[in-house]
């Protein structure tokens, strides 16, 4: 969560540095797959170019919704459109693992972990779209591991597998399993919490 809030507190500066750029914020969104996407295929080739093109990814995901602001083309479109993409960016992140030949638990852990983040992402969305949450406060529901953090997980993770660090890895990967299933039940907790205090005030 600091990191996050450290990270919002530039996307404004982000923002107007680079709302010149002649591309649509959606347009940046769904360049941010395509960069994932080809990250994925590089990790999987065993090459430093996956890694890289997967921060690239993930500098897009900050940066379609600073210049959005930057602009005034803030849209619920838009936020849709980023929900969904972060969601394959986290897909493509963890696919080239899915065909590695590491046995043993690490393909549970990769199921666990995708099943957490998603998960987390999606309730927080439907407490938000079921009224079970304030909008307000569903905005600003916190997890025990947020995307940022998650997302600097997987970084690593691609670095140890190009390293051929499979144990380092396969222990990684379970911890951020973990954090995401944690994250999800907290987030019940959160909302189940925040719907008491709503039905209070009703």
């Amino acid at each position: 969560m600091a990191i996050k809030s450290s990270l919002s507190k530039q996307q404004e500066k982000v923002g107007e540095l680079f709302k010149w750029l002649p591309l649509h914020p959606n347009d940046i969104t769904i360049l941010s797959v395509v960069f994932a996407a080809a990250g994925a295929w590089f990790v999987w080739q065993q090459s430093i170019l996956g890694p890289i093109l997967f921060l690239l990814s993930f500098a897009m995901d900050g940066l379609d919704g600073a210049i959005a602001r930057a602009k005034n083309l803030s849209s619920a479109f838009g936020a849709y459109l980023d929900g969904t993409c972060d969601r394959l960016v986290e897909f493509f992140a963890l696919l080239p693992f899915l065909f590695s030949p590491i046995s043993g638990l690490f393909l549970p852990s990769l199921l666990t972990l995708f099943f957490g983040s998603v998960m987390t992402a999606f309730s927080k969305a439907y407490a938000d779209h079921r009224e079970a949450v304030e909008h307000k406060k569903a905005a600003k529901l916190s997890t025990l591991m947020p995307r940022t953090e998650r997302v600097i997980g997987i970084f690593v993770a691609m670095l140890l597998f190009l390293q051929g660090m499979n144990n380092l890895l396969i222990n990684l990967m379970w911890i951020l399993a973990a954090g995401s299933i944690l994250s999800f039940l907290w987030l019940q907790y959160a909302v189940w919490r925040a719907g008491l205090t709503t039905g209070a005030k009703n």
